[in-house]
């Protein structure tokens, strides 16, 4: 017996235009005009397969005509799906072609070519870390698949403007496991970051921009790795260019479970095993049996593998505050003596509720700390005060200056995995999304935007209905959208 693969759809064996998918061409793209020639023909040829498509269900709709024929009621009643699917592949359409025309916002064209060049720098960094290990520079020019890119089509006006329709809309991003999904939310959190930059490059535009969740603890080492790469590759790109995006670091936090990372810092004395203290004590002496104090075992951007030297306690190791994490690969652009906060990387509460990540990566359990740790209001941008290392609320007087108000709250919210969230855990998830849609609000009780969502999933079983109970929003989209031969998407076919 055979079993069914789903492959994304290669342009490069069709004859015709094709749609420029390299990320290091797209980057180049400097006007709107630009970046039409290179993505229009995946329009055209999306356009171009609808209509075959609703050519051969006109042709269903004449046969079905044929009164007495046996089945004609079935297939009528095929006709009728197979025409809704298609309604819905023209929405999808036409949303690509409102994410083309949002490039002509300059900040929003600059947003989408640094997202592109800082994703295509962290791929090649990760590349060159996999055998045969050839130098970045050496390596092929990474590229989209269709299916990643149309989706960052798809979800740019919903990200830019926090005022328009789809920014309701829950974009579910349906793939099998293994299709490209992580890479195609990671190109969306990428632009949303570095958008809310160029907008203000001030520190008011710190704070939390992307909050992405995982169920329980499912969040693998890879996925955790590709993050943080991303990050780093972000974090080169503001140094660049320090007035373009601000003076405060892109940087990562990993906010989940203590038996995953360390949640608070300890302190001499304390007697507690699983506190940052302790942790790296324990590794520093006996690296080679004992776990790295974070859930990372190599610098995501080298691949150079951690030692005792890699974790730092600071100011002291008595009465730590903070747990750096270094790299000390001479070769690395994080070496510890180039970059003296060195990777870009939080993984202890205390420090993530002080600086704030660009980009937070939460399991949903931990969302129960809420209404016990007056501290998690910072990351929804409820603070009022800041200095060089971090941010304050209201609970530390006097510490730092005055910011104009508050943080922003996260602009995007991905939730990877969807499908898990079920029974009584989604019971629990679907109360605390109330909470963390109308933190994520300046306005809780009035209609003040809310962040976009994204989901990801492999398996479409009851979605809609999931969705409307877990976030409350009544309008859900399915990329990519199911034509009316279950086997051909555009995006995607079965083989």
């Amino acid at each position: 017996a055979h079993v069914e693969k789903v492959i994304a759809t290669d342009f490069s064996k069709v004859d015709g235009p094709k749609p420029v998918l390299g990320m290091e061409d797209l980057a180049r793209c400097d006007s709107p005009q630009a970046v039409r020639d290179a993505l229009l023909p995946l329009l055209t040829r999306y356009d171009a397969w609808i209509s075959d498509q609703a050519a051969q269900v006109q042709d269903l709709r004449e046969s079905a005509t044929r009164l007495g024929e046996p089945g004609h009621a079935d297939r009528g009643e095929r006709r009728k799906v197979a025409t809704e699917l298609l309604d819905t592949a023209r929405q999808v359409l036409d949303r690509l072609r409102v994410g083309l025309s949002m490039m002509d916002d300059p900040k929003v064209l600059t947003a989408f070519r640094i997202a592109n060049r800082a994703t295509a720098t962290a791929m090649r960094q990760r590349l060159s870390q996999s055998p045969p290990g050839k130098p970045p520079a050496d390596q092929k020019q990474p590229t989209w698949r269709p299916f990643q890119l149309a989706f960052l089509l798809t979800n740019l006006a919903g990200l830019a403007d926090p005022t328009h329709p789809d920014r309701k809309v829950v974009d579910l991003l349906f793939f099998p496991t293994g299709g490209g999904k992580t890479e195609a939310y990671l190109g969306l959190a990428a632009f949303s970051m570095v958008l809310r930059r160029l907008r203000d490059p001030s520190r008011q535009s710190a704070g939390v921009s992307v909050l992405m969740r995982y169920t329980l603890r499912l969040l693998t080492l890879d996925q955790l790795d590709r993050a943080a790469t991303l990050i780093c590759a972000l974090e080169l790109e503001r140094q660049k260019d320090v007035e373009l995006l601000g003076s405060w670091p892109f940087e990562l936090g990993l906010w989940v479970g203590q038996a995953a990372t360390p949640n608070e810092m300890g302190q001499s004395g304390d007697g507690k095993p699983y506190t940052a203290r302790a942790r790296t004590l324990e590794f520093q002496r006996d690296s080679e049996r004992k776990p790295s104090p974070i859930p990372l075992e190599k610098c995501p951007w080298c691949g150079w593998k951690f030692s005792k030297d890699s974790f730092r306690l600071l100011p002291n190791a008595n009465q730590p505050t903070d747990l750096r994490v270094m790299c000390e690969h001479r070769a690395c652009a994080f070496y510890s003596r180039r970059q003296q906060r060195g990777l870009p990387i939080l993984a202890v509460d205390e420090p993530i509720y002080r600086r704030l990540p660009a980009f937070l990566i939460a399991t949903v359990d931990k969302f129960a700390s809420l209404p016990w740790v007056g501290d998690t209001a910072a990351l929804f941008g409820r603070v009022d005060r800041y200095d060089d290392e971090g941010f304050y609320s209201a609970a530390c007087p006097g510490q730092g200056a005055p910011l104009k108000g508050p943080l922003g709250p996260p602009d995007l919210v991905i939730q990877d995995e969807l499908h898990l969230i079920s029974g009584p855990l989604g019971t629990m998830v679907g109360l605390y999304e109330s909470v963390i849609d109308a933190l994520c609000s300046h306005d809780p009780a009035g209609d003040s935007p809310r962040p976009k969502i994204i989901a990801s999933t492999a398996t479409v079983r009851r979605a809609e209905r999931q969705i409307q109970a877990l976030f409350g929003r009544h309008t859900v989209a399915i990329f990519p959208p199911p034509g009316p031969d279950r086997r051909d998407s555009f995006f995607a076919k079965t083989v």
